[in-house]
């Protein structure tokens, strides 16, 4: 009611949009960013009541109101998290009080498409303050784009007898998810005082961002939220496990966590208690709710469930740098199709037995399963367009093995890493992507007159584009398809085998 009647109280403000000034009126009360000569931007805006004390571990509550004026021109508190040395994970100060997101927009008045970004970071660490994450570049060509804070570790992911006792019927464990879904409410509520169209959001993500995107495209809580996706380096055929059955589940996790910490049998009151520095040691990820998160991630478009919108999927070159992609990892995957997929693999890039099985593993835990969910969500009526992305900075270029996981960011963003230089190619790789990622965030295809064609996915083998100094339209090799359909092969068995949900 108290927001309601604020709403109504600024409702003259909210006739037309304030496009020419610094300062927006939203539903919880007026914020004042920056501009800049082409761009304003909002930061540290909250989208949700900071999740604290009673509301640790619970479905985040209506923002609270304020009066006057707040000052939007500095990033809000990252979500707690582990330290981290990597220059993309530098983030600022950290509280509970985290859930902020931020907004850019263009300076010349329109009505534009809205980009919401999902940062990456296994679900982990990262925040949408970190300066790789900037928007100016994208608004400034023609969009509204908006990043978010999400709760991460165990306190974004977390069950426990205790707490489903709490509201055995309600939202339970997956409080990262329910925080995305949070924002891109917000977005529907306010993002047109900002020059952004509500029904026109795209929603993109890197890593455990591109997953996120893949469960809220599987995600009835998420329905009419976006109505545009891409999912960047998010594999596809991810397994989550679930609340509570099976040989291992959310809550068995959580009641392991509390035991270890001396809490047997712990009630809610006391998992409040618990110190962050003790929770944020210990890794956790999404899990089957439910009600939130009801699939794996490429569970629904394997089932042909999921959000019926436009799609941009895709990976990068050398996916191997997150680790974990080895020719053991392959030879586990595969078992005895492994020998015929090596040769395959060495023939097809004319490479020695060792780079070729690496090559493969890659193949097998990104390029080929993302590929696949852009098969499957073709096969079931809807625009997809698959990518391989292949830029390195010119620092890097002579002894890089390709771009790593994460790299194109820099380049979607216009935001050159700190680390890195560039040269005129660089530079005309990053226009190049940002402008496909507008254009399709504007129409749903990212094709315009001056750009290398990029084929959608219709039969296999499935066609994709190659982004890079030079950018071209490719087909999997039959090999390829071979491996994409033995990447897919346990995911699928897993997905429709009887769960215990």
């Amino acid at each position: 009611m108290r927001h309601m009647l604020f709403a109504l109280l600024l409702g003259a403000s909210f006739a037309v949009p304030a496009f020419a000034q610094s300062s927006v009126a939203t539903d919880t009360g007026t914020v004042a960013g920056t501009a800049d000569a082409l761009v304003i931007s909002f930061k540290g805006i909250p989208y949700a009541a900071p999740p604290v004390g009673p509301l640790r571990w619970k479905a985040p509550e209506p923002a609270l109101a304020w009066s006057g004026v707040r000052d939007a021109k500095a990033y809000g508190n990252a979500c707690p998290q582990p330290v981290r040395t990597e220059a993309w994970a530098q983030v600022g100060a950290q509280s509970e009080d985290c859930l902020f997101l931020n907004v850019w927009r263009p300076k010349k008045p329109g009505k534009y498409p809205v980009m919401v970004f999902l940062h990456g970071g296994g679900f982990v660490f990262g925040a949408a303050g970190v300066p790789l994450y900037d928007g100016s570049g994208l608004a400034a060509r023609g969009a509204v784009v908006v990043t978010m804070n999400y709760r991460l570790g165990r306190l974004g992911y977390f069950a426990h007898p205790a707490l489903t006792r709490e509201d055995p019927d309600g939202k339970l464990g997956n409080f990262g998810v329910m925080d995305q879904i949070a924002a891109l409410e917000w977005v529907k509520r306010n993002i047109a005082q900002f020059g952004g169209d509500p029904g026109n959001v795209m929603l993109f993500g890197e890593s455990a961002g591109a997953g996120a995107v893949q469960i809220l495209m599987g995600s009835p809580a998420a329905a009419g939220l976006f109505h545009k996706a891409a999912s960047q380096s998010g594999s596809g055929n991810t397994v989550l496990a679930p609340i509570r059955g099976g040989a291992i589940n959310a809550e068995m996790l959580g009641r392991k966590f509390t035991d270890e910490l001396g809490l047997k049998d712990a009630t809610a009151e006391q998992l409040r208690k618990i110190p962050v520095s003790e929770i944020i040691k210990a890794r956790a990820f999404p899990f089957i709710d439910g009600k939130i998160v009801t699939m794996s991630p490429g569970e629904a478009f394997y089932k042909n469930k999921q959000m019926g919108v436009p799609l941009i999927i895709g990976s990068n070159s050398n996916e191997s740098s997150l680790g974990g992609m080895t020719e053991a990892t392959a030879k586990m995957v595969l078992g005895s199709a492994f020998p015929e997929l090596h040769a395959g693999y060495i023939a097809l890039n004319g490479k020695d037995p060792g780079a070729a099985a690496v090559d493969l593993a890659e193949g097998l835990g990104f390029v080929l399963p993302s590929i696949a969910v852009a098969d499957m969500h073709a096969a079931g009526g809807n625009k997809a367009f698959a990518y391989f992305f292949d830029q390195v900075p010119v620092d890097q270029r002579a002894t890089a093995a390709g771009t790593d996981h994460g790299g194109e960011l820099e380049y979607l963003f216009g935001n050159k890493a700190a680390e890195h230089r560039w040269d005129t190619e660089d530079m005309k790789v990053s226009k190049l992507m940002g402008d496909y990622w507008v254009r399709f965030a504007t129409t749903g295809d990212p094709n315009g007159k001056d750009a290398v064609r990029w084929p959608a996915v219709t039969t296999p083998p499935t066609h994709y584009l190659v982004i890079g100094a030079k950018p071209h339209a490719a087909r999997l090799a039959p090999v390829e398809e071979k491996a994409k359909a033995a990447s897919m092969a346990a995911a699928i068995k897993a997905w429709s085998a009887p769960a215990a949900r």
